[in-house]
């Protein structure tokens, strides 16, 4: 993937801070870590773009960095965000090589020496993002080899309803809600058993959070919705994981755990960038991953008042589920 020797120079997104503000808050960072990338001719059929050997090659040896720590997380009651990964993982990239200026690396490090910064994660957020990059880019490999389970077409109609007439409730009653609208945005953008199993479960936490806001509904809201989603999704996993590789599982846990690691360096970025850029955009220089993998797989909005029709279930490989991890 990404960026053999100028992928992004660091001092690019810090002296145009107007045409950056021109693109839509943090897409420009975003096209220019992207543009560097030489264009797939044809994706392969795990739907991940296919990757130049050199820029494999940098993913994969960060990873090879990183394992170490990854190995260190535990697995148990760990979750996967239900995030565009990969894209997230091309947004901290951006961002690692923007606080990788000369003159801002100073700063940094003025700043980490009185004890207001932990310097660490700032250095090795580029190294993450490409591992977690690496660890999904497998995931999707291994899935591709492996067909999974057949789910009962009743199971897979019913699912699909009951994800279609709730994300229709949540999406007309928190329209004003930004946070809300990206997690929305990521459960629209799924695909496949899994992800259909993951946005149920996704509705049903968001369903109770915010039952206030929806639960007068008389069009779509379902009081048992809630608790049916999450039984649906439980039934969907178990069934994917019963046929499930050792490889799969393998990497279905480096890709849960990437995903930890890399908010964890990603947060400490944005908020010493933030403070770099006070006067300077710092929310669309440096937005939240949910919100700046939104623009990736934006979803057009939703009429007012749509029809609550089943969607047809759309074939996508399958991933296995890791113990633990939704």
């Amino acid at each position: 993937m990404r960026p053999p020797p100028a992928i992004l120079q660091p001092h690019d997104d810090i002296h145009e801070s107007r045409p950056f503000r021109a693109r839509s808050r943090h897409s420009r960072r975003r096209d220019l870590v992207l543009a560097s990338m030489s264009k797939p001719k044809n994706p392969n059929k795990s739907g991940t773009p296919a990757v130049e050997p050199t820029q494999l090659h940098i993913a994969e040896a960060a990873f090879q960095r990183v394992k170490p720590d990854l190995d260190a997380i535990p697995l148990a009651g760990l979750d996967t965000p239900r995030i565009d990964l990969q894209a997230a993982a091309v947004q901290a990239i951006g961002v690692a090589q923007t606080l990788a200026a000369p003159e801002l690396r100073q700063r940094i490090a003025a700043i980490a020496a009185a004890g207001a910064l932990d310097a660490a994660l700032i250095d090795g957020l580029e190294s993450v993002a490409w591992a977690t990059w690496f660890a999904r880019h497998k995931l999707l490999l291994t899935s591709a080899t492996h067909s999974g389970a057949a789910l009962p077409a009743t199971l897979v109609e019913r699912a699909y309803e009951m994800r279609a007439r709730m994300l229709k409730t949540l999406e007309y009653h928190l329209d004003g809600d930004a946070e809300a609208t990206a997690q929305l945005a990521h459960l629209r953008a799924g695909s496949g058993h899994l992800d259909l199993a993951n946005d149920l479960s996704g509705a049903a936490d968001m369903y109770r959070k915010h039952r206030d806001a929806i639960q007068d509904d008389k069009r779509n809201f379902r009081s048992e919705d809630e608790q049916d989603a999450s039984a649906l999704a439980e039934q969907i996993l178990r069934l994917l994981g019963a046929t499930s590789t050792p490889e799969q599982m393998l990497w279905k846990g480096y890709q849960a755990r990437a995903a930890k690691l890399l908010f964890r360096h990603y947060d400490e970025a944005v908020r010493i960038g933030r403070f770099l850029f006070y006067y300077d955009d710092p929310e669309g220089r440096f937005p939240n991953l949910y919100t700046a993998t939104r623009a990736t797989h934006a979803s057009p909005r939703p009429d007012k008042k749509p029809d609550a029709g089943p969607v047809k279930p759309e074939p996508a490989p399958v991933e296995p589920p890791v113990a633990g991890i939704a």
